[in-house]
């Protein structure tokens, strides 16, 4: 466990916006669970989770937050294969990963062992911890449906372990069943279907390439900002309320897909977090304007509104 004083929060999110934290905690070993709660007392503040940072709006300033890195199985390991089991006639592996785990890395270590099932990730920057907390999914895949236990830290009942019982999931959502005041995820066992390596090789790039085609998957965002309404795209109604393009300081949403916002990188000034409020809150005043529809924020914010 490594605790610092005061880190910035911008480097650490794939958006680039973010002040200060009070104090982040840096846990390696699921051992460091141990001593969580006496750290936390140490430090103060509100705790938050944050993995690989792809999915979060972090406000400016000095933010009353301690912020928890969960870097379980973020370094060389590889995930340990557990066993199979039989799904609908198909064999199905399984295996745990640590929540730290970079989707890049896991994806690519279940091409090279023939599992599929995630290859609708395939270009998403977070970590395993994310992806479960989002019920991050594209191209038919979802996060939560390929669980078959997922290890959790809580304040209320430390380190354990669930079983699917133990949670909700919707899309984009995911929720512990027992009430908490919050909770950091350690590891997941996750079942994939046996493939060949080529055919799961193959997949990925198919949907790399739809993805790159659409979506400006080169630069810094925080993916797509809103969830898309039942049987809508929030990138169409965006688009068709004037939102593409539409532009405050180094933020803008996309010219290429408008349900995502862009900080620039060679505007000069560094972008400001409440530029990306205020072109949220556009954003979602546009469509209702437009279409009657109440877009729903799919990336987090730090501290959540209270609006």
């Amino acid at each position: 466990m490594i605790i610092t004083s005061r880190p910035a929060l911008a480097p650490l999110t794939t958006l680039g916006l973010g002040g200060y934290a009070l104090a982040g905690i840096t846990l390696e070993q699921p051992d460091d669970c141990a001593r969580l709660g006496e750290a936390l007392a140490q430090t103060g503040g509100l705790p938050c989770v944050l993995g690989g940072g792809s999915n979060l709006l972090i406000h400016d300033g000095e933010l009353p937050v301690t912020v928890l890195r969960p870097l379980f199985g973020a370094k060389d390991a590889e995930p340990e294969i557990l066993g199979e089991e039989e799904e609908g006639g198909a064999r199905r592996v399984l295996f745990r990963a640590g929540a730290g785990m970079p989707m890049p890395r896991l994806l690519a270590w279940c091409a090279k062992k023939g599992l599929s099932g995630l290859e609708g990730l395939v270009g998403v920057p977070g970590r395993l911890g994310g992806a479960v907390a989002m019920n991050a999914g594209a191209y038919g895949c979802s996060t939560a449906p390929l669980l078959r236990s997922l290890s959790v830290y809580t304040p209320e009942k430390g380190l354990h372990t669930l079983s699917p019982e133990g949670w909700r999931a919707r899309y984009r959502h995911f929720s512990l069943v027992a009430p908490c005041a919050w909770y950091m995820s350690v590891s997941a066992v996750l079942s994939l279907a046996l493939a060949t390596p080529e055919a799961v090789r193959g997949r990925m790039k198919e949907n790399f390439l739809r993805k790159k085609a659409v979506q400006p998957v080169h630069e810094r965002t925080a993916g797509c900002v809103f969830q898309n309404p039942e049987g809508e795209s929030a990138g169409r109604l965006l688009d068709q309320a004037g939102m593409k393009g539409k532009r405050r300081g180094a933020l803008y949403f996309s010219p290429m897909h408008a349900n995502f916002l862009v900080h620039e990188r060679t505007s000069g000034a560094a972008g400001r977090s409440e530029d990306a409020l205020f072109l949220i809150g556009e954003a979602k005043r546009a469509v209702r304007e437009r279409f009657g529809v109440e877009l729903q924020l799919e990336v987090k914010e730090w501290p959540p509104c209270r609006c």
